[in-house]
């Protein structure tokens, strides 16, 4: 059985929260017009604050130069859910204060004027509508952008993904590669020949078989990032 890594489309998690703030707006199409001030400087603002975030996103994007597995964004969580979840459950003492947050969330929607709404919806909207735009337009040069789980020290057979070993049998495809300090079967995922001495990256393992490509150039460190 293959070890696969979970990953998400960036652009899904993007248009999953770009389409819950256009809920949001359509429930409050009727009284947007009465907030237009606060409309237009979460719009300003969304602009300001997409721009920055896809600024962000494009600086942590990794292994652009890889022929397999490319345009990763390393994370230890794939979603703000994720996160919340892993943050309420380690950090029992949050429970209390979040449950507060949010009756005081629903009071004030519930029971005070519109405009702050308006004003964080609309950022939301667009910030999000901004970055949406910019993956599209990075996906259309360089292919799909994923966020994938960072295994870089995780054990057993995730952890080895993406590590890089030396070729110590030549793989015609299949041979026998050095990493970590252990033997391994191996097989060159293009098809092609790698001599003894190269170094390759693990792409996939089935079973005990590594599946690596040739590297180069050197390859980038991925080090773990918070999402």
């Amino acid at each position: 059985m293959a070890v696969r890594v979970k990953q998400v489309r960036v652009l899904r998690n993007v248009l999953i929260g770009c389409g819950g703030w256009g809920l949001v707006l359509w429930w409050l199409r009727g009284q947007l017009w009465a907030y237009g001030y606060d409309l237009g400087l979460g719009c300003l603002a969304g602009m300001a604050v997409g721009s920055g975030y896809g600024w962000y996103l494009q600086r942590r994007i990794a292994r652009r130069d890889r022929r397999y597995e490319r345009n990763k964004i390393f994370v230890h969580y794939l979603n703000g859910v994720e996160a919340l979840t892993a943050t309420v459950a380690y950090n029992p003492y949050l429970d209390i204060p979040l449950g507060l947050l949010l009756l005081a969330v629903v009071f004030l929607g519930a029971f005070s004027a519109r405009a702050w709404t308006v004003l964080a919806s609309s950022l939301g909207f667009t910030a999000t509508a901004v970055v949406a735009g910019w993956i599209v337009r990075y996906e259309q040069r360089h292919g799909p952008l994923y966020y994938q789980y960072n295994t870089e020290t995780w054990s057993g057979a995730e952890g080895l993904l993406y590590q890089v070993g030396t070729v110590v049998a030549p793989l015609c495809p299949s041979g026998k590669v050095k990493l970590q300090g252990a033997l391994w079967n191996a097989v060159s995922l293009s098809g092609e020949a790698i001599e003894v001495g190269q170094q390759v990256e693990v792409i996939a393992i089935e079973r005990l078989t590594l599946s690596v490509d040739r590297l180069t150039p050197a390859p980038a460190s991925h080090k773990p990032e918070e999402t």
